[in-house]
């Protein structure tokens, strides 16, 4: 349904959550490839290459998510206090563990440690300003570096966006400006995952997101499955165009705005998804994925390695049948340990830690409260 009162209590939107879950296992798709030196069959050869926007699709979805969720929200000092605080304690308790676990990874290995600079850069979430820490300890955390940053800033950014002309605007400031950022750190001949993995250059992928929450909000729900559709439809059409706007030969401004305007194809499909979405794109099954779609993230790295030091991967490559045996045979086997070890992470970790925000939160208010009535 679309949003009729900003203001007033807004309902869980499943079809959304869903997203995170294919936007989760496109990246383990996409890590399989590349970290396991899976062979792919010809057909699917552009998971190879696109795959990697599952985290484009996360940044979309979570500026839309947030929208949906503190519009009308943030309008007092407590009240951002206690959103940076519902934040951290939703990403901070994994992230951790994640950076734990391959502290242990690189002792087992013999390998060298982190710097306590770097260290402390990853734990204060500051690690994504540093071009030589971009990426943090933990593997595939840059994303959460990003994210971070961005809650940081995420009160103004909403206020900036409070309409839809204004949200355009803002989307096609963020794009002008990573455009710029790409260009400049690139001529700096730093390291390269600064500029994609940097807060200035996914900048416009939350903006998609905000554009898509103000069109929620006059979009009316029977137009829900439709525009998941057309969002798919455009997802292909952003694939089908890579020819034309990817490569090295269009310039590197065409390059950039190229993997910038996948976030259209996903504010698309955010609405449609949030609206009323369709079951076969949002039912039991791709709405626990979802949920449990941060420790899919962050854990999948350690799985890969794992299945990979013992030898799964390389008994799977000497299988009869080629590419399109193996390779699906490749991800089941990663999904079937990644699945419930992500699942134990959300009950025993993520979740106990949400629950400990909000009470901080409750305390919080009830102090408040107390102070006020005292006075």
């Amino acid at each position: 349904m679309p949003v009729t009162n900003p203001h007033a209590h807004r309902p869980h939107l499943p079809g959304v959550e869903a997203l995170r879950g294919y936007a989760a296992f496109a990246i383990v798709i996409f890590h399989v490839i590349h970290l396991t030196q899976a062979a792919v069959p010809q057909s699917l050869e552009f998971m190879k290459w696109f795959f990697g926007y599952g985290v484009p699709l996360f940044f979309v979805v979570s500026a839309f998510s947030l929208a949906y969720g503190y519009t009308g929200k943030l309008s007092t000092g407590p009240q951002i206090n206690e959103f940076y605080l519902r934040r951290l304690f939703r990403i901070a308790p994994l992230y951790y563990l994640a950076i734990l676990t391959q502290l242990g990874i690189i002792a087992y290995l013999g390998g060298e440690q982190p710097s306590w600079r770097s260290l402390l850069l990853c734990i204060g979430f500051l690690f994504n300003l540093s071009p030589t820490m971009v990426d943090g300890i933990a593997p595939a955390s840059w994303s959460v570096g990003v994210e971070m940053l961005f809650y940081a800033i995420f009160p103004l950014v909403l206020a900036l966006a409070s309409t839809l002309p204004r949200a355009i605007l803002l989307t096609a400031a963020f794009s002008a400006l990573a455009v710029a950022y790409g260009i400049a750190v690139n001529k700096l001949k730093l390291n390269p995952s600064f500029i994609t993995h940097g807060l200035t250059f996914n900048l416009p992928y939350f903006g998609f997101g905000l554009v898509a929450y103000q069109l929620l909000l006059k979009t009316p729900a029977r137009w829900g499955a439709p525009a998941s559709f057309a969002g798919l439809g455009l997802i292909v059409a952003a694939w089908a165009s890579a020819p034309i706007f990817a490569n090295p030969g269009a310039g590197a401004v065409t390059n950039i705005l190229y993997m910038l305007a996948w976030g259209a194809p996903f504010g698309v499909l955010s609405l449609g998804m949030a609206l009323a979405p369709p079951a076969v794109l949002s039912n039991r099954v791709t709405q626990f994925l979802g949920k449990i779609s941060f420790g899919v993230y962050l854990g999948h790295p350690h799985v890969i390695f794992l299945l990979d030091r013992i030898g799964v991967y390389a008994r799977i490559r000497e299988l009869p049948g080629g590419s399109g045996v193996t390779f699906p045979l490749a991800v089941l086997a990663t999904c079937a340990v990644v699945i419930p070890i992500a699942w134990a992470l959300f009950r025993y970790v993520e979740a106990p830690g949400i629950a400990l925000g909000r009470r901080l939160v409750g305390r919080l208010a009830s102090l408040r409260t107390s102070q006020t009535i005292a006075a």
